[in-house]
């Protein structure tokens, strides 16, 4: 054994490089002994700075893997850390530019490929004393350009048609790069649309810090991003290199700007413009191959009209390539062409928001393209029964109107042959066929606003049926009576609806069904009762929500005196409001019940005594408001010079916001 010990001491002094010296042999030879005597031999203890001794005898390799996975997770790749630091310090150790770089070797998994990258930045990037921060930057945004795989350049290079830190709400983008052909079909699963291809597109643009997103306030299967937003330096980049391959002319009437030739060769045009554009806009009409036309007023929502562009727009005829047409905030009354579903027939996108228009041309039915009919529109507009014959629509969002709301004259519209619509926002059965829905069968969103017993049921009875595709229901419920047997079973549907994520119900309940937790909306993230007059403890029922976050109980919601929030009960609640119940007497909240919550508003409840003692254990909470409560409630909570005075100020002492106020404040519905 000496002179194998003096060999293996022998060899694991030969190289710097740590080879691995195997000792092979059969069962009983000794080779654990032996691996033990080096292992403690003075002349090898001295080669490493720190030694570690474990026997794997008996573990298989899967279990090896995962031990292994445990210990290395978190720690530093030494090997690439010097890349790191060499790639920061020439980035001047600018925090966009760090952050750029860190986006593009997100996706490298191997020493190769970081060094590829490095190879990359020294080709694009100057570095030096001499070189000014704000270069140096901009060869970095330069190079994450550069490096952006080819299905992702058309879609960033879009966003400079967005105004200059302009929110981006990600339905319209995606719909958008749709209708110009950016997202690819060939990456689509079985079970995805194109909206979801896109939204990997977004989230792949985030990862490599090119954009900044924001998350959907609550989980949501239908979409993770809210909306999105250039840095003022990314945007510039997007704006350089859309006009460098000439993909995209942004024009700003807000500076001093004219039209020039190079615009004749243009494909897309973003006009942003508050006030008298002057003749330069109507210029624009010698434009003729442009396949996207967005015209933003950014003039105030009272202050839409017309200022300068009516001859464009009354000539839109003479784009006949057009394929996106985006209208923000324009008057288009008697300036938009009757005939524009005849002339614009390559049409997929076309948008009228916040618009003013007293009849929507009934040839826009002629426009078979179409994929997204955006209807937002203000003040009473005349919609002509033809949107059931845009076959390809997959994306209608319809304008916001309440019961009662003349916002649509005319006749009841058909929305029966929609086959391909997947996006249906702001349905209202005050204008449109209730059973219609229930034919669109690849439908992936609805938003719908209720005012009738008879659009209810034909909308709960849709989305608790096994048969359809929803993702994602929103229900704002108005006029409606459940206090009788047909509406007991009908919220009962509803409750344990799996796409219902938001629901807002106006009207008496009276008692509300005691589902079984695990029958309950499994995506129910945020619950409005308002004038529901529910007898039974509501709280015994909605704290089995699994993914409920906000709740608002007002106006009677409640009307018996004594509620009780139990122990693990509303385990993922954030946001409660509970205001004007004058039956209230005493909550109770129990220790381990709404672990989450951080916002709680009291409003106007004037019998409630004191807030819950079980509101200490509820270590999340950070802001508490007292809204229209009896002086003596809030005397129990009130400190005087810093000082805990009142009776109830430890069970709140850990929230860091308390405020008191005399009167409701619309910012309390949050």
């Amino acid at each position: 054994m000496e002179e194998d010990i003096e060999e293996l001491v022998y060899l694991v002094n030969l190289s710097n490089s740590r080879p691995v010296i195997s000792i092979c042999g059969m069962g009983g030879l000794g080779k654990t002994t032996l691996a033990r005597k080096i292992y403690t031999h003075k002349d090898v203890e001295g080669c490493f700075e720190a030694r570690a001794w474990e026997e794997i005898n008996g573990m298989d390799e899967t279990e090896l893997v995962v031990e292994l996975y445990q210990i290395q997770k978190g720690k530093k790749c030494l090997f690439l850390e010097g890349i790191g630091r060499e790639l920061i310090h020439k980035c001047g150790y600018l925090p966009l530019a760090i952050s750029v770089i860190g986006g593009i070797l997100r996706e490298k998994q191997s020493l190769g490929e970081w060094k590829k990258a490095k190879e990359n930045f020294d080709t694009y990037v100057q570095y030096g004393d001499g070189i000014e921060k704000e270069k140096r930057v901009a060869q970095v945004l330069d190079l994450s350009y550069n490096v952006l795989p080819y299905y992702l350049k058309p879609c960033f290079l879009y966003l400079g048609c967005f105004s200059e830190d302009e929110e981006i709400d990600t339905e319209k983008l995606y719909s958008q790069w749709i209708a110009e052909g950016m997202i690819s079909s060939e990456t689509q699963g079985r079970e995805e649309t194109l909206k979801d291809v896109a939204e990997r597109y977004l989230s792949e643009l985030e990862s490599r810090c090119m954009v900044q997103v924001k998350h959907v306030e609550f989980s949501s299967l239908y979409r993770r991003f809210d909306s999105c937003r250039l840095h003022d330096l990314m945007r510039d980049l997007c704006l350089s290199k859309a006009k460098e391959e000439e993909f995209l002319q942004t024009m700003d009437f807000n500076f001093p700007q004219h039209y020039n030739s190079s615009m004749v060769k243009t494909r897309r045009l973003a006009i942003h413009f508050q006030g008298d554009v002057g003749d330069d806009f109507n210029e624009m009409r010698n434009v003729r191959n442009l396949r996207y036309v967005l015209l933003n007023n950014k003039l105030e929502y009272q202050q839409v009209y017309n200022v300068g562009y009516s001859h464009f727009i009354s000539n839109l005829n003479k784009f006949g390539s057009l394929k996106s047409l985006i209208l923000v905030r324009c008057d288009l009354t008697e300036i938009i062409p009757s005939e524009i579903g005849y002339k614009l027939i390559h049409l997929k996108y076309l948008g009228m928001r916040d618009c003013l228009l007293d009849v929507l041309p009934s040839s826009v039915g002629n426009l078979q393209c179409l994929q997204t009919l955006e209807l937002k529109l203000q003040g009473e507009t005349k919609v002509p029964n033809v949107i059931y014959k845009m076959k390809r629509l997959k994306h209608l969002f319809l304008k916001y109107g309440k019961s009662g709301d003349e916002q649509m004259r005319g006749e009841t519209l058909r929305l029966d042959g929609l086959n391909e619509l997947e996006t249906l926002e702001h349905f209202n059965g005050i204008y449109y066929d209730a059973t219609d829905i229930t034919k669109l069968t690849n439908l992936r969103y609805v938003k719908a606003l209720v005012f009738d017993w008879y659009t209810l049921s034909v909308i709960v009875n849709h989305i608790s049926s096994s048969g359809n595709k929803l993702r994602e229901t929103i229900l704002d419920i108005g006029n409606c009576d459940f206090s009788s047997d047909e509406g007991f079973v009908l919220l009962e549907k509803m409750l344990v609806s799996s796409s219902l994520s938001r629901v807002l119900i106006d009207g008496r309940i009276g008692r509300l069904p005691r589902c079984e937790a695990r029958t309950l909306c499994p995506s129910l993230v945020e619950a409005t009762f308002s004038g529901s007059e529910i007898e039974n403890d509501l709280m015994e029922i909605l704290e089995k929500l699994p993914m409920l976050k906000k709740l608002r109980l007002t106006d009677d919601a409640f009307v018996g005196s004594k509620m009780i929030c139990s122990a693990f009960g509303f385990p993922q609640l954030e946001y409660l409001l509970i205001a004007t119940m004058p039956n209230l007497e005493e909550w109770k909240v129990e220790k381990g019940a709404m672990a989450k919550l951080s916002c709680l508003v009291i409003f106007n409840c004037k019998k409630l005594e004191m807030i819950p003692d079980g509101l200490r254990f509820v270590t999340k909470l950070e802001k508490l408001q007292i809204i229209s409560m009896p002086k003596e409630f809030m005397e129990r909570l009130q400190r005087v010079d810093g000082e805990e005075s009142g009776q109830d100020c430890d069970k709140v002492s850990h929230v860091s916001s308390i405020v008191f106020e005399g009167d409701f404040h619309s910012n309390i519905w949050y």
